[in-house]
């Protein structure tokens, strides 16, 4: 309020995000360095989510050298920040690589993969990460992955994958990690939804027979995910729940692990209060989720579900597949408010979830973009408006840039 008590003049968009830039450098003077509180610098990068993620108002194409800026930004907010602003920048990279459809999301993830990936993974010898921030980092390289391509969204499954199913150690690595807590359910089921997600943009029903090592490879990640679904955690089992019901829908299943689910699915959709797992908080939903599971696996039910939009009353997003479904309740749980926004103004998202009473396709992958960082770089070098609105004190060079932020 300002202090004639007239409101002030909202700020155009682009001057909060150049707001929030600023309050993420650190200050340099004649005599002395001015460190940027962790408060700040916190309220500085959910500010830049904010705006991302109501991406209408702020125009990918008009933000110049600020995407660029923002992505260094949020390197050196996930390596060094604390916890909280280190969740907001694997946000913030997500909604920004998901918003960019010039080719630039398969470089840039190419330079966010090993910051990311090790965001979610324990080292040997050290704790694993905060359970927040590993989830924030797996969803985020889930939803930059979509727009990055075939290549990138492999790798992240093999990723994410080494969270559901660590990789066997030798006895001395064994030794080492005595005593570290197990992979929290929190994180484990946001790999097994994530990993689930990006299976249903990469696998096709109608997809040709595959390989002999595919087949094995197929089948091994089925038996794991059969066994997550006997979890002490609700999450867990409803996540495990839906990987393998795609699975099914996918024809990536045998008959008779397809008789096991059914019967599993009808034991969790009938589970009482006093069932396997602490929180009952949960078990309403479990049991509506298992309880379609059965339905569609032994009547061959669909899932339906819609989504109405706010601004016309048939405006509406329906499905009635179990990847769509997964589909969407991963995409509206990572793009949160901004969903509507960004399936009504991002291309990639807007014919699989059109609103409009005939129901879209899946996603499916990207293209695998020729596009490398090289480039990138030299493009964005040639950007000579970068003179005009670098006010950050950044390296002028794209390249030194990125080195600052993610290496």
């Amino acid at each position: 309020m300002a202090r004639n008590g007239k409101p002030e003049k909202e700020k155009d968009p682009f001057e909060r995000v150049d707001a929030c830039i600023r309050d993420l450098q650190d200050r340099h003077d004649y005599w002395d360095k001015i460190t940027r509180s962790p408060a700040t610098r916190e309220a500085a990068m959910a500010g830049i989510v904010g705006e991302l993620e109501g991406h209408h108002h702020l125009p990918m194409e008009a933000l110049d050298m600020r995407r660029l800026t923002i992505f260094a930004l949020c390197g050196v907010s996930i390596k060094k920040g604390t916890p909280r602003e280190a969740r907001h920048a694997c946000r913030a990279v997500g909604l920004l690589l998901l918003t960019l459809c010039d080719g630039s999301p398969g470089p840039l993830l190419d330079v966010a993969f090993p910051a990311l990936s090790k965001a979610f993974q324990a080292q040997d010898g050290a704790p694993p990460p905060p359970p927040t921030l590993a989830a924030a980092a797996i969803d985020c390289l889930a939803a930059a992955s979509l727009a990055a391509g075939a290549r990138h969204a492999k790798q992240a499954m093999e990723a994410i994958w080494r969270v559901i199913v660590p990789p066997v150690r030798s006895r001395s690595a064994k030794m080492k990690i005595r005593g570290l807590p197990k992979t929290s359910p929190a994180v484990l089921a946001a790999a097994v939804s994530a990993w689930t997600f990006l299976l249903t943009t990469v696998v096709s029903a109608a997809s040709s027979t595959p390989r002999k090592a595919d087949r094995a490879s197929r089948s091994a990640a089925i038996a794991s995910l059969a066994e997550i679904l006997d979890a002490d955690d609700r999450r867990v089992r409803m996540a495990a729940g839906e990987a393998l019901v795609v699975c099914v829908e996918l024809n990536l299943t045998s008959k008779g692990m397809e008789d096991v689910l059914a019967a599993k699915a009808s034991d969790l959709a009938a589970e009482s209060a006093g069932g396997k797992g602490a929180d009952n908080s949960l078990l309403r939903e479990q049991k509506e989720l298992f309880g379609q599971i059965a339905a569609f696996l032994d009547h061959d039910e669909p899932p339906v579900t819609s989504v109405r939009a706010s601004w016309e009353s048939h405006a509406v997003i329906k499905v009635s597949t179990w990847v769509r479904l997964v589909q969407l309740s991963f995409l509206s749980k990572f793009l949160g408010n901004g969903f509507l926004k960004h399936v009504r103004g991002n291309p990639l998202l807007n014919e699989a979830f059109s609103f409009s009473r005939v129901e879209g396709k899946p996603l499916s992958i990207q293209k695998e973009s020729s596009m490398r960082i090289g480039d990138l770089l030299r493009d964005l070098k040639h950007d000579w408006s970068w003179d005009r609105i670098n006010i950050f004190g950044l390296p002028r060079w794209p390249g030194l840039m990125l080195h600052h932020g993610w290496h």
